[in-house]
């Protein structure tokens, strides 16, 4: 999930707008080429969250920090080891230019503190955002190493497939909340959106599949209260990597995205179907599947 705060995108703006991005710190302005660097950068990071937090430069584009044990905190620098070399394995080419910050609390306590002492407000999910403009993931990583999964598609999707449409960025990085390898490959699997979409579908009040990747950005968050959006782009992303089709619509659909930036023709291409006739086999597949919490 990508946090929406449109007040404070405002102000960042009228930052902006004063030669000043109060945002990002000049520690995160350019990769550290030193160890010496690195080793600064991490202090200050240290220096923000306290002096007990782990930090730690992981796959060289990530300041990993967390208040968590020492134990835990190794089990989450290999989880964003694995998902990133599986995403470029797979998927992605071009990588950060720049450094991202990614902040692990240990609860919802640290958690919501963190985020009223950052952004005087508490956060608007349980579970993590990312803030693109301060290239930092926060999140409260008792909920999982899900949410960290999806989290950290969002800085690397954006920059190989700049413009992405929310629909896609969303679906994505949500296939990844419950994953694991198969074949030497990480692929998605059935998770906790599934129960509500079905429900939803059962009764017609789902989104079709034409409808969903028109959506504009305001259209996919502001009108998602019931979190179908959510759920209909994960399971179009899900139903296409069982179809083994979703490496392929990526790359067809990033190459295409100028003239068509829905996916639409992407999606004919690859599947042989415009995204009303794929429809039916979509619905009765999703209506097939079981979750079990």
């Amino acid at each position: 999930m990508s946090m929406r705060t449109f007040p404070l995108a405002a102000l960042f703006a009228l930052a902006a707008g004063c030669g000043v991005d109060p945002s990002v710190p000049q520690y995160m302005l350019d990769l550290p080429r030193t160890e010496e660097e690195t080793l600064r950068v991490c202090e200050e990071i240290r220096h923000e969250l306290g002096e007990d937090a782990h930090v730690e430069r992981v796959e060289d584009y990530f300041f990993v920090a967390s208040n968590d044990s020492l134990q835990k905190f190794v089990e989450y620098k290999t989880t964003v080891t694995r998902v990133f070399r599986y995403l470029y394995e797979d998927y992605f080419t071009r990588k950060p230019e720049k450094p991202i910050r990614v902040y692990l609390f240990r609860d919802k306590s640290s958690y919501d503190s963190y985020c009223r002492a950052t952004y005087d407000k508490p956060p608007s999910t349980p579970y993590g955002f990312y803030m693109s403009r301060e290239r930092k993931m926060v999140m409260n990583i008792s909920t999982g190493t899900g949410t960290l999964a999806h989290e950290m598609v969002h800085p690397l999707l954006s920059e190989d497939f700049p413009g992405v449409p929310s629909w896609f960025n969303e679906g994505f990085a949500s296939l990844f909340e419950q994953s694991g390898d198969r074949g030497g490959k990480m692929v998605g699997f059935v998770n906790w959106r599934l129960p509500k979409l079905r429900q939803l579908l059962k009764i017609n009040k789902g989104i079709p599949l034409a409808d969903l990747i028109k959506t504009t950005t305001e259209q996919f968050y502001g009108e998602d209260d019931r979190g179908v959006h959510y759920a209909t782009a994960r399971y179009l992303c899900l139903f296409l990597q069982e179809r083994q089709l979703l490496i392929p619509f990526f790359k067809e659909f990033q190459a295409t995205a100028k003239v068509d930036p829905t996916g639409a023709a992407a999606m004919k291409k690859v599947t042989g179907m415009t995204p009303a006739e794929l429809e039916p086999s979509w619905r009765e597949w999703v209506l097939g599947l079981r979750y079990q919490d």
